[in-house]
């Protein structure tokens, strides 16, 4: 007479585990650099403060090392490593739960010279519920690759030729119905005999990887900043991103027309493009400095010619900024912290934490968390004065930046996964 309410009572159980696992992770798939839009921001996410070693889940050797981030989509993890000394690109897939790898699959590529901070494993893939899509390039070769969760591959297209002094770091983004990549390839400084593939924004459709559309962009110098959109304030949607030859611009993301193109930077722009309460802010850099951040306010309508808000000086130039409550945060290449009102810029604090940061910020509504180059990851809280809530050694260097699903964090170093959080 007992058995019949024990074993519902453990079927229960069961079913309860399962149905809390499923909403940990519906709550927020990662689907991108910087999760939704590349803003880098949590939504309802209670992650930890104080990080110590005791606290990991589980921590993972990848296949090689790399300075892509993890994207998620429900228990699916995906993330990319290489061979430096092959070239050949592993796409692992693992359970975002346990860790375990489910399946990998690797893909081979020319090896040739890239910049000391970057490597063949620097581009983030996009996922959605059907497919994973990863980039990767070569001299010969710029290739996009689809494949399911499963690791079937379902499609996959090669643009030609790729050129850059500092290597290949393109990482795609999904909009709509098309997977969308920006092609951006150097033209000046070109070696003899060295041809440029000419840059464009492409887009194609993500289930059978045809062509959806091209987009023409100025070529001068390799740019790396991955397309947002800009919702305007007739609630029409732009792609936005930026680049040296073209500054600023905006492609009706259906068609790929250009709207508009403004405020050409200098220097090579690295990190991505932020739209946030209806500013769209970009940076540019370079190794020597001279790094400064430009805010811009679209006007009325897709033709109109945006303007200038504010402009930032030793600014950052590979990570990408992080808006939180009102307020921006930078973090240089050189270890500095900055603190600014979003609207204005107007300085609020600025601090030296690091010796230098590559990756990006992500933050919930009260804290930031930031992995610098030395291998620890910061977490500072998001006040009106600089507070260092936790600095925690993850066990190597790292230029990643970090992932979130649920209620955990993923952490990539230069060849492990760590991830810590909700139990």
């Amino acid at each position: 007479m007992l058995r019949q309410p024990v074993t519902a009572i453990l079927a229960w159980s069961v079913l309860f585990v399962l149905l809390n696992n499923s909403l940990i992770f519906s709550q927020s798939n990662w689907p991108r650099f910087r999760g939704p839009n590349g803003a880098g921001l949590v939504g309802g996410a209670q992650l930890p403060e104080d990080i110590s070693d005791a606290e990991y889940h589980w921590k993972v050797k990848l296949a090689g090392i790399g300075s892509s981030s993890p994207v998620i989509w429900g228990q699916h993890l995906f993330v990319t490593s290489c061979d430096p000394s092959s070239g050949k690109l592993t796409l692992e897939c693992l359970d975002a739960l346990s860790g375990k790898v489910r399946w990998s699959k690797v893909f081979k590529q020319g090896v040739y010279r890239v910049h000391g901070r970057n490597n063949f494993a620097s581009s983030t893939p996009a996922v959605d519920e059907n497919h994973i899509y990863l980039t990767y390039a070569d001299p010969d070769h710029t290739m996009l690759v689809a494949l399911d969760h499963d690791g079937n591959q379902k499609w996959q297209r090669d643009f030609g030729t790729w050129t850059s002094q500092h290597g290949f770091a393109a990482s795609p983004m999904v909009y709509d119905d098309k997977v969308i990549v920006f092609n951006s390839q150097q033209s000046d400084r070109l070696k003899p005999g060295q041809k440029s593939g000419g840059s464009h924004v492409i887009a194609v459709d993500r289930e059978t990887g045809a062509d959806a559309w091209s987009s023409s962009l100025t070529s001068t110098r390799a740019c790396y900043a991955i397309p947002s959109i800009f919702k305007d304030k007739n609630g029409t949607e732009q792609l936005v991103s930026c680049n040296t030859g073209d500054g600023f611009f905006s492609l009706d993301p259906k068609t790929g027309k250009q709207n508009w193109a403004t405020l050409p930077f200098r220097m090579r722009t690295v990190a991505s493009t932020l739209t946030v309460d209806g500013l769209i802010i970009g940076s540019n850099g370079s190794g020597g400095g001279g790094n400064y951040l430009v805010a811009i306010r679209p006007g009325n309508g897709i033709n109109s010619v945006p303007e200038k808000v504010y402009e930032i000086k030793k600014a950052n130039y590979v990570p990408t900024p992080i808006a939180v409550d009102g307020k921006l945060y930078l973090f240089s290449d050189k270890g500095i912290g900055k603190c600014v009102e979003l609207q204005t810029g107007d300085p609020i604090w600025e601090e030296r934490i690091a010796k230098g940061f590559s990756g990006s910020p992500i933050a919930t509504s009260s804290n930031i968390y930031i992995m610098d180059e030395a291998g620890n990851l910061l977490v500072i809280g998001t006040g009106s004065e600089y507070e260092q809530i936790c600095k925690h050694f993850l066990g190597e260097s790292t230029r990643a930046t970090p992932a979130v699903a649920g209620n955990r964090l993923y952490l990539r170093t230069d060849s492990h996964l760590i991830c810590v959080g909700e139990k």
